[in-house]
């Protein structure tokens, strides 16, 4: 027994040693564990938790710097700002009612309101001004216009409660304000649209020698941070601004999370429309910072202030010197066809000018007549949709060519539909006799044109007497079907029907007509009276034509600068806009320049369309296709006058689409185009280089 006593404390004793050992080990583990954690905190996560604190300890709030300027190809200023100084509030979450009362009350005894800010002033404001004037507390308030069922009802529902409130008091106790209360009011209605922490202009247009602003900087200690100063500006346009340029505008409500979620405070001015919008993000700049620190999360005293930068500035490509002159000849020819018999109803003229080979705009125009002065519709020529007329048929005889559909030769006379007292046929009633795809063009044969998709869509002209049969498929022939879509499709690819690209927010793409109800219709759209277009598509397909069968994006923006330090020149280019190529159209080379030939031929044969430039343009060597679309079917002798255009032929530099509304006589579309080459020449000297 002893025996195994002696033997049972012998295994204890070797048993403890192990223990111990196991012990040790967790609880080394269990260090190094510990060690390793306090390791990543510090060293990994160490700079994430001490921004976390600096958060808790600081809060900032941001004050938008000047935007960017926008010029001209040559520099000129077209958008700048106009510095000033501003009264800026910045509210803080913590801040009662009443405490926002005494802010005010305070700041009116140094700055007054304007008539503006003081027709702001809502009956919201009467009321709430009422309550915080009349009353020692806001429960007496409660006491006397709610009852005790409703202050129960309402008591997790303070914010419902206080409207409630405010609904009771009675508009006779809302009148007998004396000026000092309704300066009080117009301020507390400003400081009421702010958000936490977001600045918010209360007054600006101040300088320096203001007393207001002197009396506000001398008592900012007096607001503990809550009232601040700021180098902000205006928006300032040339005068009479082109619509493209944009305007300055309060957020758009259906924008404004996304706007507060980049840092814009609510009452911030943003670009709205054009280039202003479209380039927000240049154009802003970088804020003005504050950074305040925080005591129990609300920020105290007078913040750190870290300057901003004033915004990018846009270079267009935009000659302003053509668009005055652009203006000025789109008025003298609205007049001009005016004053001739039967064109009363032309009140309107729009006009686009590119560079065919970059797609740089170099002007827009659009001027309308009303009530005997003119309204600046520029913004039409992007937007705005027009039957073209045979201004088109340099892509319906491409689309031809591409389908294998364009006679070598074809004698034009009139169409007659079979079993129908219907005619298609040319200007010339009679016919223009045996043409080529050149001077189809030069003559503007519909019918050639006719021929084209007649051989596309199964239609047949069967010779009879001094002119065609048509024996026409129903519209839901699958080839028929098949030719309206490879004609649309194929236009597209000038882009006609479709959008150009243009770096601006909106544009218009015309009007798809969808598919024809009467076959013979697709006569009409090979020459420009089915489907419309806009004059900048139009200024895009002769740019195609003219640059090789390359469709080139239209842009505004040429390049980005940064603020320059001299106010006269542009800053370090930090973005420089380069062509971009939509799409080569699906034509060979051969074909390319059979119509560009007929394009000359339009104003360098005789006979041809182009009279006004074959008679006083040859200088400028200038490629084009005129339009005349007829516009009201109970009255065929109304029609849209359309030009499209570019020059040199040899080697294009610039081309001019022009649509003429609603004339019966004139040419005021060659007219206006002609006077915009001369001009061109006379800035750029294009005709001397050759």
């Amino acid at each position: 027994m002893a025996q195994e006593m002696m033997q049972n404390n012998k295994e204890k004793k070797n048993k403890l040693p192990l223990r111990l050992n196991i012990l040790f080990l967790v609880v080394f583990i269990a260090f190094s564990g510990l060690i390793l954690r306090l390791g990543y905190l510090q060293i990994v996560k160490g700079e994430d938790y001490k921004n976390a604190l600096n958060a808790n300890q600081h809060q900032s709030a941001r004050i938008e710097s000047a935007r960017g300027k926008i010029v001209d190809t040559n520099g000129v200023t077209l958008a700048d700002n106009k510095a000033e100084l501003a009264i800026v509030y910045i509210r803080n979450a913590g801040i009662s009612a009443q405490e926002s009362l005494k802010l005010a009350q305070k700041l009116s005894n140094y700055l007054t309101m304007d008539k503006k800010a003081i027709d702001r002033i809502s009956t919201r404001d009467k009321r709430e001004y009422y309550v915080l004037t009349k009353f020692k507390s806001l429960q007496k308030a409660y006491d006397q216009y709610l009852t005790k069922k409703e202050q129960t009802a309402y008591e997790k529902k303070q914010s419902a409660a206080y409207k409630l409130l405010l609904s009771r008091i009675p508009k006779s106790k809302l009148t007998g304000y004396s000026a000092k209360d309704v300066q009080i009011m117009a301020i507390q209605h400003e400081f009421n649209q702010a958000s936490n922490l977001s600045p918010y202009i209360i007054k600006r247009g101040l300088n320096v020698d203001d007393q207001e602003y002197i009396n506000v900087v001398d008592h900012l200690n007096d607001f503990n941070g809550s009232i601040q100063t700021a180098n902000v500006s205006s928006r300032e346009y040339i005068k009479e601004k082109p619509f493209y340029v944009g305007k300055m505008g309060q957020i758009p409500e259906d924008k404004i999370n996304g706007y507060l979620a980049q840092g814009y405070s609510r009452n911030a001015e943003v670009g709205v429309s054009y280039l202003e919008e479209q380039y927000e993000n240049y154009l802003r700049g970088v804020p003005m910072t504050l950074t305040y620190k925080t005591k129990k999360g609300l920020p105290v005293g007078n913040p750190t202030v870290t300057d901003g930068k004033r915004g990018d500035d846009l270079q267009l490509t935009i000659d302003i010197r053509l668009q005055k002159k652009l203006d000025q000849v789109l008025e003298q020819k609205i007049l001009s066809a005016r004053s001739m018999a039967g064109n009363g109803q032309n009140n309107s003229a729009y006009a686009v000018m590119m560079n065919p080979k970059t797609g740089a705009i170099l002007a827009i125009g659009g001027k309308k007549y009303v009530n005997g002065k003119f309204q600046n519709v520029a913004s039409d020529a992007i937007t705005s949709q027009f039957e073209m007329g045979s201004a088109v048929k340099g892509a319906t005889e491409l689309v031809g060519f591409q389908h294998n559909a364009v006679p070598s030769q074809f004698h034009d006379m009139p169409i007659n539909y079979r079993n129908s007292k219907k005619y298609f046929k040319s200007w010339e009633v009679s016919g223009l006799g045996t043409l080529t795809p050149e001077t189809a063009l030069q003559f503007s044969s519909n019918v050639f044109m006719a021929k084209i998709v007649s051989n596309m869509s199964g239609i047949t002209l069967t010779p009879a007497g001094g002119k065609y049969i048509a024996r026409t498929p129903f519209v839901t022939n699958p080839r028929f079907v098949k030719a309206i879509n490879d004609l649309r499709n194929g236009y597209s690819q000038f882009g006609l029907g479709v959008r150009t690209g243009i770096d601006l927010p909106t544009e218009g793409t015309g009007y798809n007509g969808g598919m024809p109800n009467e076959s013979g219709v697709i006569h009409q759209y090979a020459i420009g009276q089915f489907d419309t277009y806009t004059p900048l598509q139009m200024v895009q397909y002769i740019s195609t034509i003219a640059n090789d069968g390359k469709r080139i994006q239209p842009h505004l923006l040429d390049s980005v600068h940064e603020p320059g330090t001299d106010g006269s020149k542009l800053g370090k280019t930090v973005y420089q806009f380069e062509p971009q190529v939509l799409n080569t159209i699906g034509n060979n080379k051969h074909d390319l320049e059979r119509v560009q030939h007929g394009l000359y031929l339009v104003t360098h044969g005789a006979r041809g369309t182009g009279s006004v430039f074959y008679t006083q343009g040859q200088k400028y060597k200038v490629a084009a296709k005129t339009g005349t679309a007829q516009v009201n079917a109970n009255d065929l002798s109304l029609y849209n006058e359309t030009f499209v255009s570019y020059a040199p032929y040899d080697d294009p530099q610039v081309a001019i689409a022009v649509v003429v509304p609603k004339v019966r006589k004139g040419h005021q579309n060659q007219e206006i185009a002609l006077e915009m080459y001369k001009y061109y020449d006379q800035l750029y000297h294009y005709t001397s280089k050759n």
